[in-house]
């Protein structure tokens, strides 16, 4: 990469200019060049060693890009012990700006408190997640399966990957509860911290950074399903195994007796979470399990909702600074609880779009937009066609095409449940054919405020012709000089309807032998990256047979605004730009031991996007499995770095 001395050579070239305190007087004495200020031994080369290490950590190494640093590391110990100094990795976290996986809004991740470790770990992450998420088909740079004590059903990672939060159970399926684990914890790296019984499965897990209260918390919501008092009996079905869905989601099978819903939403401290996870308690030894024990409970209830029609999503968000959980209460009408004492509630139907308003028009899935209080709702229903007047028998079935709808619409004033019917905002109308599965990114606010970074857009998926193609749509943010008024002064983002545009279309097969294998795929949106995973058309069961996983990008090329910025950002601190793929979609290279157990079954997938780390679970077992796309630096459970750099008696004892 380099030549043998080209990074020395940098540092001790006479054409180098800086300057500091008393500088210019040192200049005149002799003859002014970079052996006056640098000791120089004239049997060799000159040394920086004299150099303090406020001259070389504040100045010199200002001046270095990641790839110098990490060479100079190699050079001897001095060099090696410097290079880990902390604020060099925060001045490149400050210059990667968007790119810095969110870090939970605790004290442990403030500024000040952030480690050098965490810090490295961080601008490494970033740089290697974006090298290998662009290459024709990206790799893994690592597969690490761990114990998880519990059959994970389903799970949502925090964003910035330090927490992840499932819905679990015994094998046995007879206990059910919701577990936060952390994600990179010194001694075990994923580790259970908190557990709460839930009464029946959890699911829709949504799951935020709030501030309930002032405190910093991971708030949870989810909804679970329950039989009716009056329709309990021994043959009555378990409403925890029962899937409403055969084949498209759109045609749902009836519950055989009527189901009560539940949306609830509880709270965990932050402070909590880090009391539990120091480095100090090692995980699962006694003084673990006491010093857990003397803490008070970890979960705080904030409140639910119950219904006997579907409530079927899940958002939340701080409206105001006023923390709220919403829910779509199928079919049409949207429910809003503040999570505070008062527990005010909000509910509104959605107004149906006007070529047919004779049909009901269901939600399919909604975003809640807190910083511009409205809620984003995509609604589908089927035009009438006519039949043939003679079909041809044993012909294939008639699919009608479908309307769907994106629209904007006001988020309701807290306590008003009479608001009656709102009209959208703005509205859109597209038409398609066998239309499934709306899943909508969630655009979350940039790290900085402080800085003018073009906010990330909202991507909406969807799939289409019996599930065998991936369709995009995309909401880029309204330019600032565009926005309203209230926009453009506080400087939040702002989403509009006419911003939205048909972005492009996806089919994904598989080879298997000489054949290849027709597939439904799944999409968990990301603002940047989107994971795609694909499964056979004909798989029916709750254990998917995932063929192998696929990065999206925003673009070809990455040549849209929002990854050209990213991607410039990043670039600030690299000398070696990485070649970009030309498609937008790259199938992952994964190696056969992998591709085979994916294959054999999958219970529950989440990704989170900043860190680069996909986290699947498989049936019948407490296991946690984790495919890494980034690389990051290493350290014992003291603490100490990896690799340990090698005695050497020429250099300085530190």
């Amino acid at each position: 990469m380099y030549g043998q001395f080209s990074l020395v050579s940098r540092l001790i070239s006479p054409a180098f200019s800086w300057s500091h305190s008393g500088a210019n007087g040192r200049s005149r004495i002799g003859t002014g060049t970079w052996g006056v200020r640098v000791h120089q031994d004239f049997n060799g080369l000159p040394s920086l060693n004299i150099l303090s290490d406020d001259i070389l950590v504040d100045h010199i190494f200002d001046y270095l890009m990641v790839e110098d640093i990490l060479c100079l590391r190699m050079v001897n110990r001095l060099f090696y012990n410097l290079t880990h100094h902390g604020i060099i990795w925060k001045r490149f976290l400050r210059r990667i700006g968007p790119n810095v996986p969110a870090l939970p809004p605790s004290q442990h991740y403030s500024p000040n408190f952030l480690t050098s470790f965490e810090a490295e770990r961080l601008v490494i992450r970033a740089i290697t997640v974006h090298k290998n998420w662009i290459l024709p088909n990206p790799p893994a740079a690592s597969y690490l399966p761990v114990q998880a004590h519990r059959h994970i059903l389903s799970m949502v990672v925090l964003p910035g990957g330090k927490y992840l939060v499932a819905s679990a159970c015994n094998l046995a399926k007879t206990h059910y509860s919701l577990v936060v684990y952390v994600l990179d914890h010194r001694i075990c790296g994923i580790v259970p911290l908190a557990e709460t019984p839930v009464r029946g499965k959890a699911y829709n897990i949504c799951a935020k950074y709030m501030n309930v209260e002032g405190t910093p918390s991971i708030v949870i919501g989810y909804i679970r399903r329950k039989t009716l008092k009056n329709h309990q009996s021994t043959n009555s079905i378990d409403p925890s195994i029962y899937n409403p869905y055969l084949n498209n989601p759109r045609c749902q099978i009836d519950a055989p007796m009527p189901l009560e819903y539940v949306a609830t939403c509880l709270q965990i401290s932050l402070d909590a979470l880090d009391a539990l996870g120091n480095p100090i308690l090692v995980p699962g030894s006694q003084e673990f399990f006491d010093f857990a024990a003397s803490q008070p409970p970890p979960f705080r209830f904030l409140g639910h909702l119950r219904s006997d029609s579907e409530l079927r999503n899940v958002d939340l968000g701080e409206v105001d600074g006023v923390p709220n959980m919403v829910v779509a209460k199928m079919p049409e009408t949207i429910v809003m609880k503040e999570l505070t004492f008062d527990g005010a509630i909000s509910t509104f139907k959605c107004a149906r779009e006007i070529t047919l308003s004779q049909q009901e028009q269901p939600i399919c899935n909604f975003r809640l937009l807190p910083l511009q209080g409205q809620i984003l709702v995509v609604r589908s229903t089927n035009r009438p066609r006519l039949a043939p007047p003679n079909p041809s028998p044993g012909g294939p079935p008639i699919i009608p095409d479908v309307m769907f709808t994106v629209a904007m619409f006001p988020t309701p004033d807290p306590g008003d449940t009479e608001a009656g019917e709102f009209n959208p905002l703005s509205i859109a109308s597209f038409y398609g054919k066998d239309i499934e599965d709306f899943q909508i990114s969630d655009p979350h606010v940039p790290n900085d405020q402080g800085r003018n970074f073009l906010p990330p857009p909202i991507n909406i998926f969807y799939r289409n012709e019996s599930g065998g193609r991936i369709c995009h749509m995309i909401i880029s943010p309204t330019p600032r000089e565009s926005a309203p008024e209230a926009f453009r002064s506080t400087g939040k983002p702002h989403y509009a309807i006419t911003n939205l545009r048909s972005n492009m279309m996806h089919r994904l097969s598989f080879k298997n032998d000489e054949s290849r294998t027709v597939c439904r795929t799944f999409v968990i949106p990301g603002c940047l990256r989107s994971l795609f995973y694909s499964i056979p058309r004909d798989n029916r069961s709750d254990t998917l047979s995932v063929r192998n996983f696929s990065g999206h990008l925003l673009s070809k090329r990455g040549d849209d605004a929002y990854s050209i910025m990213r991607r410039e950002t990043l670039q600030n601190i690299l000398r070696n730009v990485p070649k970009h793929r030309e498609t937008m979609l790259g199938q992952f290279n994964l190696p056969s031991y992998i591709l085979d157990h994916i294959r054999d079954g999958v219970t529950a997938i989440a990704w989170d996007e900043g860190t680069g780390r996909i986290f699947y679970s498989k049936p019948h077992e407490t296991m946690l499995h984790i495919l890494d796309m980034a690389q990051t630096p290493l350290e014992t459970i003291s603490g100490q770095r990896h690799p340990i750099p090698l005695e050497d008696e020429r250099m300085l004892d530190l």
